[in-house]
């Protein structure tokens, strides 16, 4: 199975929405609403609470994340065999934001359900806004739950799986140093620069057969930012995020120069400087 894998708020949502968008006309609707049964890709997550119920003999809202990690393998048998039924829906990738990491030495990634996983990094300041906009925190809330290595995130449902994100730099570093299955790392200031190069390219890691650069700039094309807001303020924000004012907020690359307060900003380098040097964000 192949996997879209990101720290929340880096683009993970984009990527799915070109991969749906590809070799395919997909209405602004069905794009911004995220219609189950209209377009299967966008509804393929790696914590998808009816899997999990399905082999879990308690609620799976009384599980922790020791249980949680405990189902994950017979939850990715089960979706490994939906997903075999797709294959001709490629480029088909998976919604996940787990580290890649173990939990009570139990790993929650393995090669044996995997074959290649896409990885959008962001700059963490501009994380940090998004991430702020997203969840209703401050700037400064969102900061420390960037730093917090035990941290997790839902997918906006009320099932109480969460991915585990720990911080922003562990995150992208667990990523980096994958030598177990394919990973394809991007950031997104590249792909906002040059979309459709970087998805040329990352479609070709996915193995996405007679590839085409019309399809990706006709995919492109689909999903541009401004098409989505305006979508969205026609329709409202998706049904992931029906409390959220805005959904498809900005999208921008360099944001944080005007919305970020410098001492946030100045803490997010200081927490993950080391990782933003390696990354070209310092």
């Amino acid at each position: 199975m192949d996997f879209v894998v990101s720290y929340p708020k880096s683009g993970n949502y984009w990527i799915r929405l070109v991969s749906a968008a590809y070799k395919k006309e997909v209405s602004l609707e069905e794009l911004v609403q995220l219609k189950a049964g209209d377009i299967t890709e966008l509804n393929l997550m790696d914590i998808d609470p009816n899997r999990y119920q399905s082999i879990s003999p308690i609620r799976i809202s009384d599980i922790d994340l020791a249980d949680h990690v405990r189902l994950r393998p017979a939850v990715m048998f089960l979706l490994s065999r939906e997903i075999s039924l797709l294959r001709d829906r490629r480029p088909l990738v998976i919604q996940s934001h787990h580290i890649n990491a173990q939990v009570n030495d139990i790993a929650l990634w393995h090669s044996e359900w995997v074959d290649r996983v896409v990885n959008p990094v962001r700059d963490p300041r501009e994380v940090c806004c998004s991430h702020a906009a997203h969840f209703g925190n401050s700037y400064e809330e969102s900061a420390q739950i960037m730093n917090n290595p035990r941290a997790s995130t839902g997918h906006g449902g009320d099932s109480g799986l969460e991915w585990f994100t720990s911080t922003w730099s562990a995150h992208v570093q667990s990523w980096l140093e994958v030598d177990e299955f394919a990973v394809h790392t991007v950031r997104y200031e590249d792909l906002k620069a040059n979309p459709v190069g970087e998805f040329y390219d990352m479609f070709s890691f996915l193995g996405v057969s007679d590839l085409s650069v019309e399809a990706v700039e006709n995919a492109v094309e689909q999903t541009r930012f401004d098409r989505l807001q305006e979508a969205e303020a026609e329709q409202g924000a998706p049904a992931t995020a029906p409390d959220q004012k805005q959904f498809f907020r900005s999208g921008q690359t360099d944001g944080w120069k005007q919305e970020l307060p410098v001492e946030v900003a100045r803490k997010i380098e200081e927490d993950h400087g080391e990782m933003m040097e390696a990354l070209r964000y310092l």
